[in-house]
């Protein structure tokens, strides 16, 4: 019976000691800690940072008067037995869904305005060719094409040394090419190093990107012209989706510089490298996806695609010279009875209409 007491007493030391506890955790707690940061995300908060989601439109036109030139295009990817016939389904005409290079808008105001546009593609049954010395007097068929053409636009780097030398022949005699890079191509060897070699152009690797000012996610970069020239006439900004910085061996030959900002991926530095650059016949552009139809939708993409066709089409070719083509070289496009000169492709109830000439909408 004596034990009660005892009992007792120790529950109430016990539960004393439990609620003045918690008391004094809770002061502390409340008062006497800092409270917790907030987390800068600048980026998703600053209602500056949020830009026009909307696609916009695009009208692209050209504005040159030069009779019909022939423009070949080297798309960079192959054929394959799911795609529907026709060379230029390769650009993009039988649809986003079976080709891996989308430049139709390009292509279709070239076609609007009047001017050939004709696919290289490399014969899958001849050997495979390399990039290694030319003993001067070998043919590439992608330099058969070139003798009929008058500009040439290429997202390929990995040519043999006979297409070096045709194509470092065709910028000699006048004609006018744009070379489509990414920055994966900066690390692709030898081939962009001997096709940079030829032409005086350079291209590193990495990308461009901007955390403080961008179109909707951070290597969708913004780009500005450095100076007036032909290529940004009517462009106050453009838009790369992932770009690689560029160069040519001119002095000046910078066109877009991308804007205060923006750094390059493999430093982490500061860049305002140029993203498109000219040197006399020959453009590069950093980002092969800019010439794609929803690209050409945002701020003035529309208005440099057009310049670029202006640029190709305003060449100084010296002439063409007939050349019979050789067994499994590829087949010049033309256009068929029943296809308008909007698309050239394969006839089906998705073949876009035409449009006015002088203008495309992407």
């Amino acid at each position: 019976m004596n034990r009660l007491p005892a009992l007792a007493v120790a529950f109430v030391v016990t539960f004393a000691t439990v609620v003045s506890g918690a008391a004094v955790v809770g002061f502390v707690d409340g008062d006497g800690a800092a409270p917790a940061p907030e987390i800068a995300n600048a980026h998703y908060t600053n209602a500056d940072l949020v830009n026009d989601r909307t696609p916009g439109e695009a009208t692209i036109e050209m504005s040159s008067d030069a009779p019909t030139q022939t423009v070949v295009f080297d798309p960079g990817v192959e054929p394959s037995t799911d795609q529907p016939a026709g060379p230029l389904a390769l650009l993009g005409f039988g649809g986003p869904e079976v080709t891996a290079r989308n430049v139709r808008p390009l292509a279709n105001v070239l076609l609007e305005n009047g001017h050939e546009v004709r696919v290289y593609t490399p014969d899958s049954s001849r050997p495979t060719p390399t990039a290694g010395p030319s003993t001067g007097d070998e043919s590439s068929p992608l330099g058969e094409e070139l003798a009929n053409a008058d500009a040439f636009v290429t997202f390929r780097s990995d040519y043999s040394a006979a297409a070096l030398d045709d194509i470092e022949s065709f910028r000699e005699s006048g004609g006018h090419l744009i070379v489509a890079t990414e920055p994966s191509a900066g690390f692709d060897a030898p081939g962009a190093a001997a096709l940079d070699g030829r032409l005086g152009t350079t291209s590193g690797p990495g990308y461009v990107y901007n955390m403080v000012e961008n179109d909707l996610n951070y290597q969708r970069v913004y780009a500005e012209p450095t100076g007036d020239a032909s290529l940004t006439e009517g462009v106050d900004r453009a838009m790369f989706e992932t770009v690689t910085p560029v160069d040519t061996a001119a002095t000046d030959g910078d066109v877009l510089r991308p804007i205060e900002g923006s750094q390059l991926s493999t430093t982490r530095a500061a860049t305002d490298a140029p993203v498109l650059a000219r040197d006399d016949g020959v453009v590069v552009v950093g980002d092969s996806d800019v010439f794609v139809p929803e690209n050409t939708q945002r701020v003035d993409n529309d208005a440099l695609i057009g310049n670029l066709a202006d640029f190709l089409v305003e060449n100084d070719r010296e002439g063409s010279r007939a050349v019979t083509p050789q067994a499994g070289a590829p087949t010049p496009t033309a256009p068929v009875p029943g296809e308008t000169n909007a698309t050239q492709g394969p006839s089906n109830e998705s073949t876009p209409s035409p449009e006015p000439r002088n203008a495309t909408s992407a």
